[in-house]
């Protein structure tokens, strides 16, 4: 059962840890919830173990939730997911957050060292993201890069301090480069996919200048079809990989901390 739940879980995983099937397991059976809150949309809960820690990283989510849900709902044109109120486990860890499906509320949130609510409220709603895309269904696939590249800037977007450690752009800079515009990696887990795909939805708002809701309406199974749609061409790789390449030239190690670098 533990090995189903590995793969069928959805992560943001913080590069420096593994999220495993003990990870998960762990997460869900790992000590007792004691429950904080519930505002209109979340119900918010700590395992025990983590005490005062865990009460005040709550405190802070119950405090930030609904104002970011409610952003959420604009970006997504109004649309309010099924099978609400969310459920928001913080947990003890340092491995990011996961859900077991794309449009699963149980949301798993790792409290890191306790001391950061703005920390696991973006986790929250790096995994919120995933459900509106699911209630959505215009093509953000969670297990997919366009998918988790999405729920990375717009919780970037709402959270812009609490990135450091979870940026991706760099592992695609320092790579060959392979092209996931044209092409879906089918995973969350890979920091490379994820971070070209980061990467191009900035370029999309930053560069281009397209709002965060008019790139979520257009989303599509690729994010060169996202492009097109947008901007009616097909060279949405072409342009986007060459002005990187003119910034950033392949082979020569790129100093990137986020995942937006951009506009250029």
């Amino acid at each position: 059962m533990i090995d189903i739940a590995d793969q069928i879980a959805h992560v943001l995983r913080h590069p420096d840890e593994a999220v495993t099937a003990e990870t998960i397991y762990r997460s869900h059976h790992g000590g007792v919830f004691v429950s904080a809150g519930t505002t209109e949309h979340f119900h918010v809960e700590y395992q025990r173990y983590l005490g005062y820690a865990g009460q005040q990283l709550a405190r802070g989510v119950l405090g930030d939730c609904e104002a970011d849900f409610l952003q959420l709902t604009d970006w997504f044109g109004g649309l309010v997911p099924q099978h609400l109120p969310f459920r928001v486990s913080i947990v003890r860890g340092s491995f990011g957050a996961f859900h077991d499906t794309c449009a699963d509320t149980h949301l798993h949130c790792a409290a890191f060292d306790g001391h950061n609510a703005e920390l696991v409220e973006m986790l929250n709603m790096a995994e919120a993201v995933e459900v509106f895309s699911a209630g959505q269904n215009a093509g953000w696939d969670c297990s997919a890069s366009n998918g988790e590249g999405l729920s990375r800037v717009l919780a970037t977007a709402l959270h812009p301090t609490q990135l450091d450690g979870f940026a991706t752009a760099g592992d695609w800079l320092n790579s060959p480069r392979k092209n996931f515009v044209d092409h879906n990696d089918q995973t969350d887990r890979n920091p490379t996919s994820t971070g070209c795909a980061a990467l191009f939805l900035n370029y999309l708002h930053h560069q281009l200048g397209h709002t965060w809701t008019t790139i979520v309406a257009h989303g599509r199974p690729t994010l060169a079809a996202t492009y097109h749609a947008l901007q009616n061409s097909d060279d949405g790789w072409e342009r986007f990989s060459t002005l990187l390449a003119a910034h950033y030239p392949p082979g020569r190690y790129a100093h990137v901390t986020t995942d937006n670098v951009f506009p250029l």
